[in-house]
């Protein structure tokens, strides 16, 4: 951002003084003293704010120093200047105080800096503009003044018993008050210096008492604007301060280490509100998310949210229709469950029941989550419906440690669409440990369930399993790490729900993936209402005790993926993986990977391939057995036991499509024939 004044070189500092006034000082002090007016117009543009406050109202300090960087700030008042749709305002400098601008600032005739700093979040002060003064200005009010001072400062004090200065002390740094009888009846009143720090202001009955500036150390600060305020001004903390901000909204300062630390119930209504935590603990009931509320902290390892809730969730949205909030930020801070809970949840965004509701365009960032007996980021829509969805949302280093025999870290249960999960880290507490990640549809729904979901840099560990997948649409893990897991990836269809279309692809699973008794895996798909899973590009370190298992009628697609174990195809192009049954299904696939089996050789092979089409079956660290009948034809052999791989040609010469050999490797091979062969067909 930069500041423009409309002046480049210089700001000339006009002090108007009218003449006919002039003629009138030689009798009244009174009247001298206001016609010299101590307000100085100032106007320029605040450029690079984006847009946002184009023609908007914006909070401005505005700071005199003695030089052109560094020093002392002499004097600093802040203001509400409104911009127009080109960004420039005009203001009046030292109308917030009755007097307006002290003129001693400039009786020494040293130059004088302007200051200008936009109160806005990441604002820093601007450089500084130099300003020069009519020297007439100065020189007609300083005939009005002794030295300097006015009048009144030579007044006679009275002794302690009778200041009454509005419960300032007298001696010290506190206030001195005195009556001025000098002063006309209609102004008469008590003279009340601020102490310490803070600078006076000029109240009603010419009183002098404590203004919101204040001077400590150097740094300059005020207190409420109209659209700034300071929680700490509150006994009530964050909720009275969103109490005091205007209808439109406000901008609210929790990060003092004087502020009330109890948050309590936050609930902005309509107001737009912004909260900005400092580094402390700070205990919470419940937060109810509205559109384009923005709760920043300093960081997770910094700022923490402590749940005094017991068992309700401390993040919710209104249980109302066509009530979304959007435009939601929440950033850097530590949400901690309550001592002792059994079944919180950290956020329960639930739609299940509403309609055009849910958390829209949002973004949630940074937040470490643990302590959840529930689920600590729980997301549920209808289940029979996308009528009111929690949709086009980014999670963004989410953090998520599941309480030890807890519920999940994550559950997308029902309708949910366009969910981001960017390098978010889902863990339980040791291998065999609960389901870290659910997704899926609900008990007794059919019609909605979690669409287009994107999981990139995903990690997950410390579990039974990582990811278990119940129904869904358009489901992304790219780029994954999972460790100490018996298992990685479960498909599963408990619900009577489809999983269409699930990838997991660029990931890497530790050498403790997929190890259980021989009942471990890293992809299990146990059912047959799935389509369209793409296992592609994928590590395994170790020797899981399956790679895909139970995939009978299911859709995979096995590609490209390496191990450092020996049972473990190592494929070009695309590739299935299936174990063996008397019917196997490769859909399309020209290559399929086959686990050994004693079990009923495969008699039927099903797929869409047609007349002309090749497929290759081999097989790892086992044998398998391929069988007459069906719509094999092994040329008048009853069976083959094949040890390596074996390439088949789908036929229309005889009845039907049939699968013929045309090649095997390695020999020798066992081949076992219904009845001896004749010597002319040997």
């Amino acid at each position: 951002m930069k500041l423009m004044a409309k002046i480049v070189a210089l700001l000339f500092v006009s002090f108007v003084i009218s003449l006919s006034t002039e003629a009138q000082c030689t009798n009244s002090t009174n009247a001298c003293a206001q016609a010299v007016p101590h307000f100085v117009k100032f106007n320029g543009t605040l450029k690079d704010l984006g847009g946002a406050w184009s023609g908007g109202v914006v909070a401005v300090k505005f700071v005199v120093y003695g030089a052109s960087t560094g020093g002392t700030p002499l004097w600093s008042e802040a203001q509400n200047v409104h911009l127009d749709q080109q960004e420039h305002y005009e203001v009046m400098l030292g109308a917030t105080e009755s007097e307006g601008i002290p003129m001693d600032l400039f009786a020494s005739g040293e130059p004088r800096w302007l200051g200008v700093q936009p109160l806005l979040p990441g604002q820093d002060e601007q450089p500084r503009i130099l300003l020069v003064s009519v020297p007439y200005a100065l020189q007609a009010e300083n005939a009005q003044t002794l030295g300097g001072l006015p009048a009144s400062a030579f007044a006679k004090a009275a002794t302690a018993a009778s200041v009454t200065a509005a419960g300032i002390p007298v001696g010290g740094a506190g206030a001195v008050a005195t009556p001025n009888p000098s002063l006309p009846s209609s102004e008469a009143g008590t003279v009340s210096v601020a102490t310490g720090d803070t600078a006076p202001k000029v109240s009603p009955g010419a009183s002098l008492n404590r203004s919101q500036i204040t001077n400590q150390n150097g740094t300059v600060s005020t207190g409420n604007a109209p659209n700034i305020v300071f929680a700490d001004q509150f006994p009530g903390g964050v909720p009275a301060a969103i109490a005091a901000c205007p209808a439109k909204g406000c901008i609210i300062y929790a990060d003092s280490s004087d502020v009330n630390l109890n948050l309590g119930n936050i609930d902005p209504g309509s107001k737009v509100v912004t909260i900005y935590l400092g580094p402390y603990t700070y205990t919470v009931q419940q937060i109810t998310l509205r559109n384009s509320l923005k709760i920043l902290g300093m960081g997770a390892s910094g700022t923490t949210l402590q749940s005094i809730n017991g068992n309700n969730p401390v993040f919710v949205l209104p249980q109302a229709n066509n009530t979304p909030a959007t435009n939601v930020t929440l950033s850097g801070f530590h949400l901690a469950g309550s001592a002792g809970n059994t079944s919180e949840d950290g956020f329960f965004l639930d739609t299940s029941s509403t309609f055009t509701a849910g958390l829209w365009y949002s973004t949630v960032n940074d937040i470490y989550m643990d302590g959840f007996a529930g689920t600590a980021l729980h997301i549920r829509g209808p289940k029979n419906s996308f009528a009111a969805l929690t949709q086009w949302v980014l999670f963004n280093n989410v953090v998520v440690f599941r309480a030890p025999g807890g519920a999940n870290a994550l559950k997308l249960e029902g309708g949910v669409f366009e969910l981001r999960f960017v390098n978010c880290q889902f863990d339980g507490q040791g291998i065999g440990d609960g389901t870290n990640i659910y997704i899926g549809g609900q008990p007794g729904g059919l019609s909605g369930y979690p669409w287009s979901i994107v999981f990139e840099g995903l990690v997950s560990q410390n579990a039974a399993t990582a990811v278990q997948i119940d129904g869904g649409l358009n489901l992304t893990f790219r780029g994954s790490h999972h460790e100490a897991l018996w298992g990685a990836y479960q498909i599963n269809s408990s619900n009577g729900i489809w999983t269409n279309g699930l990838t997991i692809s660029e990931s890497s699973f530790a050498n403790n993936v997929g190890n259980n008794n021989g009942s471990g895996f890293v992809l299990n798909v146990n059912t047959t209402l799935a389509s369209q899973i793409n296992f592609s590009h994928n590590q395994m370190l170790g020797t899981p005790d399956s790679i895909v298992k139970n995939t009978n009628l299911a859709s995979v697609s096995y590609q490209d993926n390496g191990s450092g174990g020996t049972n473990v195809p190592l494929t070009s192009g695309i590739t299935m993986y299936l174990s063996p049954a008397p019917t196997i299904n490769i859909l399309g696939a020209h290559s399929v990977a086959l686990n050994p089996s004693t079990t009923p050789p495969i008699t039927t092979i099903q797929s869409a391939l047609g007349p002309g089409e090749t497929v290759t079956l081999f097989t790892f660290a086992g044998p398998v057995t391929f069988a007459s009948g069906g719509n094999i034809n092994l040329m008048g052999a009853s069976s083959v036991r094949v040890n390596g791989s074996i390439t088949f040609i789908r036929t229309d010469l005889l009845q039907g499509l049939q699968w013929t050999p045309v090649s095997q490797w390695p020999t020798p091979f066992e081949i076992v024939y219904a009845t001896p062969p004749s010597r002319a067909t040997h």
